[in-house]
Order: C-alpha cells, then sequence, then structure tokens
C-alpha cells in the first residue's frame, strides 16, 4: 500500500488525532513500521507531530481536541479562561487552554499549543457540553464556578481573578447549584464569595 493509501486509510477512521499505536492497529503494521511511516508522512507536510506517540492527520486541528488525548483515561472538559473566551466572557486570548479534569495536574508543551490540566473534586466535575467536533466545553456558569472553585482550593496560582463580561448564557443559580455540592461548608463559603467578586466586577465594568 502507497504512503497515500495509508493516509486515506488512517483519515477514514474520522479522527482529527491518532497514536501510533492506532496507525499501526488500523494498518496491520508494527508500531516501529507505523512510527516510521508518520515520520515520513509528517516529513511530506501531510501530517504533524504534536508530541510523543500523538499525530493530527487533519490539516486544521482545534487545539481544543486535544484535551481528551492527554489527559486519558481521565475524564475532562475545557474550562476557567478558555471557556470564558470562547463565551465571549473574557476578551483577552489566553496563551495556554486550560481544562479541569478528575485526574492529575499538570502542564503539556504540544506542537498546537501548551495544554495546562487543573485537577478538580469529582462530586464538582460536570457541567459541560459538547460540540459536534468533540470538544467538550464547560458551560458560562460552570466555567465561572471552576475558578472560583480553584482560586479557593488553590489560591496561589488562582490569586487574580480575571474581570469577565456576564453575558446572557451566565446563570447565577447555575453557578449556586455546583456550589452546593462543595462538601465542605468552609470551602462552599470561600468558592460563594469569590463567585460573588467576579459577578461584582463584572457588574462595575458593565456599569462603567
Amino acid at each position: 500500500m502507497s504512503a497515500s493509501a495509508d493516509l486515506a486509510s488512517l483519515r477514514a477512521m474520522g479522527r482529527p488525532l491518532i497514536t501510533t499505536r492506532d496507525a499501526a492497529v488500523r494498518l496491520g503494521r508494527t508500531a516501529s513500521a507505523a512510527s516510521h511511516l508518520l515520520r515520513r508522512l509528517a516529513d511530506a507536510g501531510v501530517i504533524r507531530p504534536v508530541r510523543r506517540g500523538l499525530w493530527a492527520i487533519e490539516p486544521d486541528v482545534d487545539p481544543m481536541q486535544l484535551v481528551p488525548w492527554v489527559t486519558a483515561p481521565y475524564p475532562s472538559y475545557i474550562s476557567l479562561w478558555s471557556a470564558l473566551h470562547a463565551h465571549g466572557m473574557l476578551s483577552q486570548i489566553p496563551r495556554e487552554i486550560h481544562a479541569v479534569s478528575v485526574g492529575r495536574p499538570r502542564r503539556v508543551d504540544t506542537s498546537l499549543g501548551v495544554l495546562v490540566v487543573h485537577q478538580i473534586a469529582p462530586e464538582v466535575f460536570g457541567g459541560y457540553e459538547t460540540s459536534d467536533d468533540g470538544v467538550a466545553l464547560a458551560t458560562a456558569g460552570k466555567a465561572v464556578f471552576d475558578l472560583a472553585y480553584l482560586s479557593a482550593t488553590h489560591g496561589r496560582r488562582f490569586r487574580h481573578l480575571p474581570e469577565v463580561s456576564l453575558g446572557r448564557g451566565y446563570r447565577s443559580r447555575d453557578t449556586r447549584a455546583w456550589v452546593a455540592k462543595i462538601p465542605s461548608a468552609r470551602l462552599r463559603a470561600i468558592t460563594r464569595d469569590r463567585i460573588e467578586m467576579i459577578e461584582k466586577s463584572a457588574a462595575s465594568v458593565a456599569a462603567s
């Protein structure tokens, strides 16, 4: 089979990203042979190496599609500054892609961008919607909650809360519903205070 036929077979899988193992299974090759093929295709400029063992086989891959590949086997979704910007609530474009997961926190450098994974407790994991291209994005209210929650649990890293614009997609009651899921009364109170700070700041900016 020619390299172009191999590429067509890989793209027929319908995934924007594949692992070397995926390619080996799909093409019936050894991992070494699949890796060699993928490097050849990358050298030809028709696919792109993303990080060790991971390849973008479509020309226009949304960096946000990286998230589940990096956090697997743990579930995750885009949140915090990245989700706020996606919802039009934050004008400044984040330099990194921010996601939350029940897995361990980590920072991953890839050819598509830097992904920062923040750990969140299982009881407050959720509140996202998945698009047709597989990107799981926090709702407006959940993105605000996640920011407030992580600022309460990881204060040093979230010392400065951003000024956001709370548009029509933001519902305060949804955010408060997530606060109620926090087992610790102390952490509930701190998170609620952080949310109120964000909301008051947004109201002040909107009124000015």
